[in-house]
């Protein structure tokens, strides 16, 4: 294993600003006409939230040019600021304060408002397309200048500009693999040798509901990786990637020239494309390792001309940090909002509000069980009961701010525990030994008759 090839990523997130946009790709079903623009408290919120989470990335999604719409200029306005590129350096500056690195994929870029992200700190992503596509029924039909050349013309911007930059090829969209082939292969004699280019994606298209094109099927495995071939042969030095959750044979790219997996929006999942789950990095570990791979986790900026800027310098060691700690861990803790007991974005989990049940080293909370969770008939099955017990002394353990893993717990079932009854759950943080944390939970019904209760050993990681 130690002999073998390194994947990289980043561990990523990224944030709704508006959908609203002036394009009509037919491949796209994230950006319209009327959405609101987030205001500052909103991004605020989420900001602190994925700085507690400790991401090293945050990507800023919007439409192209959403200032053309008067309602947004009004939110602008209304926000404080005279312009949308003011309201993205704002957005910039927040995430550097928070010790995460800006991305902004915003749409294409022109030569002024290139100038104004000089110093903002930030990546600009552009996404390129290879062919014009805009006869009737094609992918731009209803797309203004989404086109070869203004991809081109964004790079040219900020490379003039001086901003660092990544960009991606969307592929599958209509363009012939001739077509392909030949954009892939002039755009990287015209930018290879940019200081400013920091990473190449290779995007394969996916039908997304909502989207005229959601019917149009993929392009197949051969040519995704004769794309990836192309790119490597002219972008030799580049991490040059693949996203892992709409293409799922990533792993078998990895001979081609994938040696990257980019941004990998692991707390939040991505927006465009929402009914494409966003793997864990445990599970990209394991599906790459079963072909002898190794994943490691890289930072947004990977040039000099992009790593050395002051604006970043405190973010940057920050983030080297908490990259270092991360490869050299064994075990990733992520809370990516997708836990069984108080996950938001889990489907099927209970949606507990554990995090708001804890104080003072107690977590408290109730629970009424439905038939769903039961074991015989009328009665809560145990297994849940025991995970519940687990779960609300964890968060008690961790209410000091540590992340620990459940060593080993001792539950103790004094009565059957009826379904569709208000159960009272208490687990309180009772000693510690080292980097050993001790805790004693108890479920209740509402008069007070205990049900069950659980000793537990919770490690620190």
């Amino acid at each position: 294993m130690k002999n073998s090839p390194p994947i990289s990523y980043i561990f990523s997130s990224s944030i709704e600003l508006t959908r609203t946009c002036h394009q009509r790709c037919a491949y796209c079903a994230f950006y319209r006409e009327d959405a609101p623009l987030l205001a500052i408290e909103e991004l605020l919120i989420k900001l602190d939230e994925l700085s507690r989470k400790e991401a090293t990335e945050v990507v800023f999604l919007s439409g192209e040019s959403p200032q053309e719409y008067p309602y947004i200029q009004i939110e602008l306005h209304r926000n404080g600021f005279s312009s949308f590129s003011d309201y993205l350096i704002r957005c910039c500056e927040m995430a550097i304060e928070r010790n995460m690195m800006p991305v902004l994929s915003t749409g294409y870029i022109d030569e002024f408002t290139a100038e104004r992200f000089a110093n903002a700190g930030c990546v600009v992503r552009i996404n390129l397309v290879a062919a014009s596509l805009s006869k009737d029924g094609q992918a731009h039909q209803k797309a203004r200048n989404r086109n070869p050349s203004t991809g081109k013309a964004s790079i040219e911007a900020l490379h003039k500009a001086g901003v660092p930059y990544s960009i991606g090829f969307l592929i599958g969209i209509g363009e012939t693999e001739e077509e392909r082939t030949r954009y892939i292969n002039e755009t990287g004699r015209f930018c290879t040798a940019d200081p400013y280019l920091q990473d190449v994606r290779i995007i394969p298209f996916q039908p997304v509901s909502g989207s005229e094109m959601s019917n149009r099927p993929p392009l197949p495995y051969s040519a995704v990786e004769k794309a990836l071939i192309s790119a490597k042969e002219v972008f030799p030095v580049h991490h040059l990637s693949v996203p892992p959750h709409l293409f799922y044979r990533f792993p078998d790219l990895a001979p081609g020239g994938m040696n990257d997996l980019g941004s990998v929006p692991i707390l939040t999942g991505d927006p465009t494309h929402p009914e494409y789950p966003v793997p864990s990095i445990e599970t990209i570990k394991a599906r790459l390792e079963k072909i002898n791979l190794v994943l490691f986790e890289r930072g947004t900026n990977c040039t000099p001309a992009a790593i050395n800027r002051p604006e970043i310098a405190i973010a940057l060691q920050k983030n080297r940090h908490d990259i270092e700690q991360r490869n050299s861990s064994g075990l990733n803790l992520i809370d990516n909002d997708h836990c069984f007991v108080c996950g938001n974005r889990n489907d099927f989990g209970l949606h507990i509000p554990m995090k708001e049940s804890v104080k003072d080293g107690t977590c408290t909370f109730s629970w009424t069980p439905g038939p769903s969770f039961q074991g015989y008939a009328g009665i809560v099955h145990g297994g849940i009961l025991s995970t519940l017990l687990d779960e609300s002394m964890a968060h008690a353990v961790m209410d000091g701010g540590i992340k620990v893993v459940t060593a080993d717990i001792r539950v103790r079932f004094h009565r059957p525990s009826p379904v569709g009854i208000s159960l009272k759950f208490i687990a309180t943080r009772v000693g510690q030994r080292k980097n050993l944390h001790f805790a004693r939970a108890s479920v209740l019904l509402p008069d007070g008759t205990l049900l069950a209760e659980a000793e537990g050993r919770f490690a620190e990681i």
